[in-house]
């Protein structure tokens, strides 16, 4: 009961004092707004009294490091309300007081959640959208010159870039890439207050994306290397992994590579020849990235970029030493493949992870087209393998195909986030 009234106390304290916060903060500060914002949604998402605990602690951590921090510290010490337990103790019992006690703590709850929406509201003000910068390679063609975006054909090297995607963060919400419908007439379609928007696509050499990458690595331990499967365009692929990076709260750089997709869902089988032509790509590009500030590399594919993944790590030795955790999402890889070629990849300081659903009703489909299982598919019992943790995540999904849970579901995004994060 303390702690309830304690907790309306420091919501209200800091909603009603926000403004003076902010002007303290100082001048606006890409990663801190990001932060910012990243805490609100939490806040937003879960309002259970323990979490409620949690996301305040990084609140006062991310503000305190700020000018506002002596300001902060004051407002907090007077909003703590110094209650002795007992005077709670006294309306317990069996008298009819105990009925109104009950509801008083109903009455709180809601007070609780209504302050803490509120908080929210007021910090994603100042942050009303934020953009996540996504480095990327590719071996897809480029449009033209006057494209902003490549192609589904492949091409015999790989392009380095990085592109600006904005995030709307007044509205997001865990697992979605907010996009305009179909149906939706009115509007703007690259409204960023909205929308999930890709910005310009700017390209640029090896040696300067090198560069650019490790200056913005300084301060940073890791790096998300994201796949995406097939019938995704390049465009969609950045935007699933800011979305990604964004949701799991990502402390680091996220590194898309794009392999050839045609985009289409008639186009299964070129996309499977393609990823298998991109595994030496992959490989090359992961080479690349063992020099830099960075200590870890984290890799994450889903569904048919598992292939890509699976066969760029195989060889003679491992292409980048720093890599640690490797992640294979509704993974479309034949069994038996799997088998054979994963005693080949296993390394001792790495960790493997396979998320699998008996409702991914893509890889039931892969299975039957190809006569053979998937390992991303939860039979009974799942497929697993020494060396590799394997993870059910059936009760996890609710959409209609069941494939793109790891992205979209809150409880295996948050889980994704437990691996690379801690």
């Amino acid at each position: 009961m303390i702690e309830l009234i304690q907790q309306i106390s420091v919501l209200d304290a800091l909603l009603s004092n926000w403004d003076g916060i902010v002007i303290r903060m100082g001048a606006p500060d890409l990663w801190r707004d990001r932060k910012l914002a990243t805490i609100a949604q939490r806040l937003l998402r879960d309002s259970a009294p323990e979490a409620v605990n949690v996301i305040l602690d990084d609140l006062f951590r991310l503000v305190r490091d700020t000018p506002a921090s002596e300001y902060l510290q004051k407002l907090i010490d007077r909003s703590l309300i110094k209650l002795h337990p007992e005077i709670f103790n006294r309306t317990r019992g069996d008298n009819p007081a105990e009925l109104m006690f009950d509801e008083a703590i109903g009455q709180l709850n809601n007070s609780r959640g209504d302050a803490g929406r509120s908080l929210c509201k007021a910090m994603t003000e100042r942050v009303e959208t934020c953009q996540v910068s996504v480095y990327f390679a590719t071996d897809r063609k480029f449009l033209s010159e006057d494209g902003d975006g490549f192609s589904g054909f492949p091409d015999k090297h790989i392009t380095c870039g990085i592109v600006e995607v904005t995030i709307p963060v007044g509205i997001h919400r865990m697992g979605r890439v907010e996009h305009r419908k179909w149906w939706h007439l009115l509007g703007k379609k690259n409204d960023p207050r909205q929308y999930v928007v890709l910005g310009n696509v700017d390209r640029m050499t090896q040696e300067a994306f090198s560069s650019r990458l490790t200056a913005c690595s300084e301060f940073s331990k890791d790096l998300l290397v994201f796949l995406h499967g097939y019938n995704v365009t390049f465009e969609e692929a950045a935007r699933r992994a800011a979305q990604l990076a964004f949701d799991v709260e990502f402390n680091g750089q996220v590194v898309l590579f794009s392999w050839p997709s045609q985009g289409s869902l008639s186009g299964y089988f070129a996309d499977e020849e393609r990823a298998s032509v991109s595994a030496a790509h992959f490989s090359s590009f992961l080479h690349t990235l063992e020099d830099g500030p960075w200590e870890r590399v984290h890799i994450l594919a889903h569904s048919m970029g598992n292939r890509v993944m699976l066969f760029g790590l195989t060889g003679n030795e491992l292409p980048n030493k720093k890599i640690r955790q490797v992640i294979f999402a509704a993974a479309d890889i034949y069994i038996n493949t799997f088998e054979q070629v994963f005693p080949q990849l296993k390394q001792i300081k790495q960790q493997y992870t396979s998320y699998v659903s008996k409702s991914d009703r893509v890889l039931i489909l892969s299975s039957i087209i190809h006569k053979g299982a998937r390992i991303g598919m939860s039979s009974n019992p799942p497929f697993t393998i020494n060396g590799m943790e394997t993870i059910d995540a059936t009760k996890s999904d609710t959409s209609l195909l069941g494939h793109g849970y790891y992205a979209e579901t809150p409880s295996v995004t948050s889980d994704i986030s437990i691996l690379i994060n801690k």
